[in-house]
C-alpha cells in the first residue's frame, strides 16, 4: 500500500474512533467543505440543463438551407451528449457531497461508473466539431468550431482531474472496506490531507466553464434562428426578383423577335418585289441585252440571293445569341447569383457569434435585403433599352429596304424602260450606258452590313449591361462593405 494511502487509511480509522463519540457525525450532517462541493456540481448541472433546455425548447429546425439544418442537428447533439453524460456525472458528484448515510465505496462507485462515459461522449462531441467546421465556415473562418473544441477540451481535462482524484480514493476506500463509515465521515477524513479540497477545486473550475458554454449556446441557438429568417427572406426576395427578370427578360424577347421578323418580312418583301421586276423585264426583252446588260442583270439575282443566304445564316445566329442571354439572365453568373452566394456567406457570418461580433454584417442585413429589388430595376432598365434600341433599329433597316434600296431597283428598271423607246439602233448603246452605273452589289451590301451590325453588335449590349450591373453588386454587396475577420479564439 502507497504512504499516501497507509496515512490516509490511518487518518479515516481515527476519525471512526472519534465519530463513535461526537454529535456531529449523525445522519443530518453535512461538512461545510461537502455543502461547497455540492452547490459548485449542482450549479454544473443547473448550466447544462440551461443549455439543453435552450436547444430544446428554442432551436428550430432550419429549413432555409441544408447546411443550417445540418449545423442545428450537430448543436443538438453536441448540447444533448453533454447534458446527458456530464450532467450526471456532476450530479453523482453532487450526491456524494451531501450523503450521509450510504457507505463510501457505493457512492464512489456510483461516480466511477458515470465517468465510464466520458469516452463515448468525446468522441460523439469531436464528430459534432466536425459537422461545425463543414457547415459554419465561411473564408477558412471556423470559429464556432473552435470554441465548442475548446469547451470539449476544458470539460475532458477537468473530468480528467476529477478522474485523479477519484482513483486515489479508490485504493483508499479499498482499505476500509467494511468499516462502519459513512460518505460524511470519508469526507472529513480526506479533507485532513486536502483531497476533499481538491475535489472542490476542480469541480469550481468548471462552473464558470459551463456558465460561458451554456450561454454561447444561448447565442448560438438565437442566431441559428436569425440566420434561418435571414436567408429564408433573403432567398424568397431573390426568387420573387428573378421571376420579376424572367418575366421583364420574356416581354423583351417577344419584343425583339418581333422587331427582327419586322425586318426579315420587310427583306423577304424586297426580295420578292426585285426577281419579280426582274424576272418580267427579262422576260419581255430577252434577246435585246447585251452580255454586259445580262451580267449586270444577273448580278442582282446573284446579291438576292446572296443577302438571303446572309440574312438566314444571321437568323440563325440571332437565335443562339437569345437563347444564351436568356440562360445569362435567367440562371448564368448574374447578379442575383452572386447574392445568392453572399447571402450564404452572409448566413454563415451571421453564426459567428461567439468571438468578437461582426456588426457590419449584422448591420448591413437590411441594406443587403435591397440589393435584389435594386438589380431588378436595373436589369428592366436595360431591356427597356435594349428593347427600344432593336425596335428602332429594325425600323431603320426596314426603311432602308422599303424606302430606299426598293424604289431605287423600280427607279433604275424604270430608266432602262425607257431605253426601249429610242430607235431600235440605240437601244442597245442605252441599256449599256444605264447598266454601267448600277451598283446593284453596292446598295445590297448597305443591308447586308446594316443588319449585321445592328443585329450581332446590338444585341451584345445586353451581356454588357449584366456585366455592369454585376459589378455594381459587387461594389455594394457584402465583400467590398464589409470586411470579413478571422478571429483568434481564447477561452
Amino acid at each position: 500500500m502507497a504512504p499516501s494511502v497507509k496515512v490516509l487509511s490511518a487518518l479515516l480509522l481515527l476519525v471512526i474512533g472519534a465519530s463513535e463519540c461526537s454529535p456531529f457525525f449523525g445522519n443530518n450532517y453535512v461538512l461545510p467543505q461537502g455543502a461547497r462541493l455540492a452547490n459548485a456540481a449542482n450549479t454544473v448541472v443547473r448550466n447544462l440543463d440551461a443549455a439543453q433546455s435552450q436547444v430544446r425548447l428554442s432551436l428550430i429546425n432550419p429549413t432555409a438551407s441544408n447546411f443550417l439544418s445540418l449545423g442545428a442537428t450537430a448543436l443538438r447533439e453536441y448540447v444533448g451528449n453533454t447534458t446527458l453524460v456530464m450532467g450526471q456525472l456532476f450530479r453523482e458528484v453532487a450526491q456524494v457531497a451531501v450523503d450521509r448515510t450510504t457507505p463510501p465505496a457505493v457512492v464512489f462507485t456510483r461516480l466511477n461508473l458515470a465517468l465510464q462515459g466520458v469516452p463515448q461522449w468525446n468522441r460523439n462531441l469531436s464528430q459534432s466539431i466536425d459537422v461545425f467546421s463543414q457547415v459554419f465556415n465561411y473564408d477558412q473562418n471556423s470559429n464556432t468550431a473552435s470554441y465548442f473544441e475548446l469547451w470539449k477540451d476544458a470539460l475532458d481535462k477537468n473530468v480528467n482531474d476529477l478522474a485523479d482524484v477519484l482513483s486515489r480514493l479508490g485504493a483508499v476506500i479499498l482499505s476500509i472496506t467494511g468499516e462502519p463509515l459513512n460518505t460524511q465521515q470519508f469526507l472529513q477524513a480526506i479533507s485532513t490531507n486536502g483531497t476533499l479540497q481538491q475535489l472542490v477545486d476542480v469541480v469550481e473550475s468548471n462552473v464558470r466553464l459551463s456558465a460561458d458554454y451554456s450561454s454561447s449556446v444561448t447565442k448560438l441557438v438565437a442566431a441559428v434562428r436569425a440566420a434561418n429568417d435571414f436567408q429564408s427572406r433573403s432567398y424568397s426576395l431573390l426568387r420573387t426578383n428573378q421571376a420579376s427578370i424572367n418575366t421583364n427578360f420574356d416581354r423583351y424577347s417577344a419584343a425583339s423577335n418581333l422587331s427582327y421578323y419586322r425586318f426579315l418580312n420587310a427583306a423577304d418583301s424586297l426580295f420578292n418585289h426585285l426577281k419579280d421586276t426582274n424576272q418580267s423585264f427579262v422576260f419581255r426583252w430577252p434577246l435585246l441585252f447585251s452580255a454586259s446588260v445580262h451580267n449586270q442583270l444577273n448580278l442582282l439575282n446573284q446579291s438576292i440571293d446572296h443577302l438571303t443566304a446572309n440574312i438566314l445564316r444571321r437568323t440563325v445566329a440571332v437565335a443562339e445569341k437569345l437563347d444564351q442571354t436568356q440562360v445569362l439572365f435567367k440562371q448564368g453568373n448574374n447578379p442575383l447569383s452572386y447574392l445568392r452566394e453572399e447571402t450564404d456567406l452572409l448566413t454563415r457570418i451571421l453564426l459567428d457569434v461567439l468571438s468578437e461580433e461582426n456588426y457590419c454584417a449584422s448591420g448591413f442585413v437590411t441594406p443587403f435585403n435591397e440589393l435584389p429589388a435594386q438589380v431588378t430595376t436595373l436589369v428592366a432598365g436595360c431591356l427597356t433599352e435594349q428593347t427600344t434600341l432593336e425596335s428602332q433599329g429594325s425600323a431603320q433597316l426596314v426603311s432602308l429596304a422599303n424606302n430606299f434600296l426598293r424604289p431605287y431597283v423600280t427607279t433604275i428598271y424604270g430608266r432602262m424602260n425607257i431605253c426601249f423607246r429610242q430607235p431600235f439602233d440605240k437601244m442597245t448603246d442605252c441599256l449599256d450606258h444605264i447598266v454601267a452605273t448600277i451598283d446593284f452589289r453596292g446598295k445590297f451590301f448597305l443591308l447586308d452590313l446594316a443588319s449585321q451590325l445592328f443585329f450581332e453588335q446590338v444585341q451584345d449590349e445586353l451581356p454588357s449591361c449584366n456585366d455592369r450591373v454585376l459589378e455594381f453588386v459587387r461594389n455594394s454587396g457584402l465583400r467590398q462593405t464589409c470586411e470579413v475577420f478571422n478571429y483568434e479564439v481564447n477561452l
